[in-house]
């Protein structure tokens, strides 16, 4: 039985247990689909599986301090990572993250989503990297068919996206498309989580459905106003294709006008216009425009180097007994099946021959 102690309305933390907004968020069958999502490939770890085990109980509670107000997050774990580049990552605790989980699926997204042009690719639904890297291949095939292979591409990066990403812009994105007790439980994730006012740590769903919502608005200036036709954006990261060079350099100009008033600005060394001949680097792959008008699709150099280093590092740990060659196997396998989306068959066929002669010289070194 929902515990039955009357609302306050004048406390924003307290919700309405009948209305159907919090059966949508913070319902019990609301919060258990959100635990079945959120297990996904952690179900291996102690605090997933053990909130899981009890899930009944668990979510019957969560429900109650949502709809009392006495529900409050968890102080979140930061940790490193340090490929392709070094970021502080927040993680959240599993129970915050089925509380965040529900409310993003159920109220934010749906809405903040539902304006987006269709080549925003990043974190939705039926979208994603391999689609990203499929439609710019479609748009420079067009290209090719009206223009050749003589243009210009405009490549855009935006400095330290989430480090200085502005707490009060998230907020009036979020607020556009919600209000009332969701819109004051969004807030308190970001306030809980965050103790500034700029700058956030990727890990939380919230802060990727900020990354793809607050740059919505240059998305349509970019399709409407510039009348830009080929334009993709992955994240921070995105690309304007066009024949005109000096045009080109007034939409870099508008683009960054619009992006001092997110509070954002261009990272110089990353952004720039330069020849369509010259290929374009997207999601870790090389684009570039045969005269036939055939595009090729190479990894980026710098992943092939990585790889090898790994690969290196992980057979010496094997004949060290720290991994099992069925692990190293299956982690070259993903490596390999990510590398087959371009036109890597030359590629691979060196890096089996690499992989090989990795066992060979470990088995012969006595490792």
């Amino acid at each position: 039985m929902r515990d039955s102690e009357p609302v306050n309305s004048g406390d924003p933390s307290r919700a309405d247990p009948e209305s159907e907004e919090f059966e949508r968020v913070a319902g019990f069958e609301a919060l258990s689909r959100s635990t079945l999502k959120c297990i996904k490939g952690v179900l291996w770890k102690d605090t997933p599986a053990h909130y899981f085990l009890n899930n009944i109980e668990e979510n019957l509670t969560l429900e109650r301090q949502l709809q009392n107000g006495k529900y409050k997050q968890k102080k979140p774990k930061k940790f490193k990572v340090y490929y392709p580049k070094e970021r502080d990552i927040v993680s959240v605790h599993f129970r915050d993250r089925v509380f965040q989980r529900s409310l993003n699926d159920n109220i934010l997204y749906p809405n903040i989503s539902r304006s987006f042009i269709y080549d925003n690719m990043a974190c939705q639904k039926g979208k994603g990297p391999d689609l990203a890297r499929e439609r710019l291949k479609c748009f420079l095939q067009r290209y090719y068919r009206k223009h050749g292979t003589v243009g210009y591409v405009l490549k855009c990066d935006i400095k330290g996206y989430y480090p200085n990403m502005s707490h009060k812009v998230v907020k009036d994105c979020f607020h556009k498309v919600i209000d009332g007790w969701s819109y004051k439980q969004a807030v308190c994730v970001l306030d809980g989580q965050y103790d500034t006012e700029i700058g956030f740590n990727p890990g939380s769903q919230m802060i990727q459905i900020a990354g793809i919502g607050i740059l919505n608005a240059l998305d349509h200036f970019v399709k409407e106003e510039l009348r830009i036709e080929h334009y993709i954006r992955y994240m921070d990261d995105f690309i304007l294709i066009h024949h005109d060079k000096q045009y080109l350099l007034e939409c870099q100009v508008r683009i960054a006008q619009m992006l001092r008033g997110l509070e954002c600005q261009f990272n110089t060394q990353k952004t720039g216009i330069f020849p369509l001949s010259d290929g374009i680097l997207f999601l870790g792959f090389h684009y570039r425009i045969t005269k036939t008008g055939k595009v090729i699709m190479t990894l980026n150099s710098a992943n092939i180097k990585h790889e090898r280093k790994k690969l290196r590092k992980l057979v010496h740990l094997c004949k060290r007994g720290l991994r099992t060659r069925e692990k190293v196997d299956e982690c070259y396998r993903d490596w390999k099946n990510h590398a087959a989306k371009g036109n890597s068959q030359k590629l691979l066929q060196r890096m089996d021959n690499y992989y090989n002669d990795l066992w060979k010289e470990a088995d012969s070194n006595g490792q």
